[in-house]
Parts: structure tokens; sequence; C-alpha cells
């Protein structure tokens, strides 16, 4: 049995670095089992109210590496990870290639790919491109590649307080989450501190002040999205896929989860479908136990 996860530390060891193509890459390995699992987190480059990193996983890194080796890298232009070197870089298609390259710099097997929000979107890109990098696939509350339209946009509309603040960052967590309880000091002391960090501040500077945003990155995952969702269509996602959801979700209502499960599982049978009650987009925080075991029986399902 995985030790809870309110038990368990909730610090991550100490932050290593590696080259992945030219991005020195920050990410935390833990534990040693035979199975790998990645972890990639949401968000993406040049959020200002708030910001995403390796810790937001605190909770289920360190009780599944009880069993498992368990590697969260940060990813492109996030966390304390250096931002893309050209402009043309700021799009999604060079943060799935830089998870791609991570993997394999870091010499993994197949791995146990978990992606949450706009990490779905990513990891569920990657296991169609890099099909032998994954074993499984297990998509978490992803607004960015399920089809219809998010309600993310609106539910986050016009924080109340100043972008790099403290206030601003709990008020757009806690909107996130069922519970505002979620959000904890412990989380946020770490998106400050990623909000205070010269390199992060360079990939905000690209995106809201040159517009990078809206000119580049916004229309090309539009068309990427696109792409995408006809490759599943097409029945090109064959790996093992686990979709979980939280059913209070006000950023991406549950409907759209099970809308995702029908694309997937008409083309691979080996998907399941996981609605937590009283979870909002945060569910691995909000409720971190059955999270973990969630995915502690899916990888040891198909471990083979």
């Amino acid at each position: 049995m995985l030790q809870p996860a309110r038990a368990a530390t909730t610090a991550f060891p100490q932050r290593s670095y590696i080259d992945v193509g030219g991005i020195r890459t920050a990410y935390h390995d833990l534990g040693s089992g035979e199975q790998t699992i990645v972890f990639v987190y949401g968000g993406n480059f040049g959020g200002a109210e708030a910001s995403s990193s390796a810790a937001v996983w605190s909770l289920n890194a360190g009780p599944l590496s009880e069993k498992y080796r368990v590697v969260v890298p940060d990813k492109i232009g996030q966390g304390y990870t250096d931002v893309p070197e050209r402009d043309e870089d700021y799009v999604m298609s060079r943060v799935v290639r830089h998870i791609a390259d991570f993997i394999r710099a870091m010499k993994l097997p197949p791995v146990h790919i978990v992606g949450h929000s706009r990490g779905g979107f990513a990891s569920a890109r990657l296991t169609m491109e890099y099909p032998e990098l994954v074993r499984s696939l297990s998509i978490v509350s992803s607004g960015t590649l399920s089809p219809g339209v998010g309600t993310n946009e609106v539910t986050l509309a016009n924080p109340p307080f100043p972008p790099f603040t403290r206030e601003s960052a709990r008020w757009v967590y806690e909107n996130y989450c069922h519970n505002p309880e979620t959000v904890t000091e412990e989380w946020l002391d770490v998106v400050m501190d990623v909000l205070s960090q010269p390199v992060y501040r360079k990939g905000v500077s690209k995106m809201v002040e040159e517009k990078l945003g809206v000119r580049l990155f916004l229309p090309d995952l539009a068309r990427y999205k696109r792409e995408t969702l006809a490759w599943i269509n097409e029945g090109r996602l064959q790996r093992p896929t686990q979709i979980v959801w939280g059913f209070n979700d006000r950023t991406v209502v549950a409907e759209r989860g099970v809308e995702m499960f029908n694309m997937i599982s008409a083309h691979e049978r080996r998907t399941t479908l996981n609605l937590v009650n009283k979870a909002g987009h945060f569910v691995y925080r909000e409720h971190p136990d059955r999270f973990n075991a969630l995915l502690d029986a899916f990888v040891s399902l198909y471990s083979a």
C-alpha cells in the first residue's frame, strides 16, 4: 500500500539539471522501480498571474516513488528550465519535442506518462508522435486536448489582483479548485519563487510584451489541436490510456472528459475514464490518495 500523500513529505529532492538540446532543463528524480512514471504539468510559458512547475506533483511523486521511478521535469520556459532560444519556438510543438528529447537524454525506458491540463495535451501528442517512448498514457483534466469549447478563459478572466503577486496566484488556483483550502502556502511559495526567476520573466516578456502569445502561440495551438484531434479520430493513439477528471471542474466540465473517452476508446480498447467527485481542475492535489491509487493500479496493470 502506498504511503498516504499527506503523511509523506511534500518536498522534492534537490533539483537536478540536464542539457536537453541546448536547453538547461530542471528535473526531479525519485525512486528506483523497474517502471518509470513521468509527470507533465499544465500551463505554458509566459503566465504572469500564476506559474506551474514540477512541485505541483509534490503529493504524488513521493508516495508513488515507493514502487516506481518517478521523474518530473520542468517544461521548456516553465519552472526552472530555460526559455526557448528562438521566437518561433514559443509554440506547443516545441514543448512536445522538448519532453521527448528529455526522455531520450535521461535514457529512460518506455515511460508511463501522466499529463495534466496543457500537459495532458502535450503527453497525448507525444504518445502519438513518439510511441516508442511511451508505455501508457494518463490524461488529467485536459481542456486543451478535449473537443469542444473550454470554459477556462471565462472562469479565470480578469483576476482582481496585479500579475506577479501572491494574491493573484492564490485567486487563480482557488478558482481552479473545488475546495479552496487545497491551495496551501507551501504551494504558493513555489509559485512565487518561479515568478521571481529572471529566466521565467523573460518568457513573460516574450509572450505578453512582445505579444508572441496572441501572434504565435495561440493561433499555432489551435491548428495543432485540430491536427491532434484528427489523429485521435484516425486511431493513431495506440497505448493504454487512463482519463481522470474532476467532476466539479468549472474550467473544463466533466462532459469534455466523457467526449475524450469516447474518441480514444473507439480505437483503443484499453481506455478507462475516472470521474472524481468534489474535485476541480487539480484533482491530484484535492484527492491525492485516490489519484495515487488509480495511477498505481493503472501502471501495475500495464507494466508488462
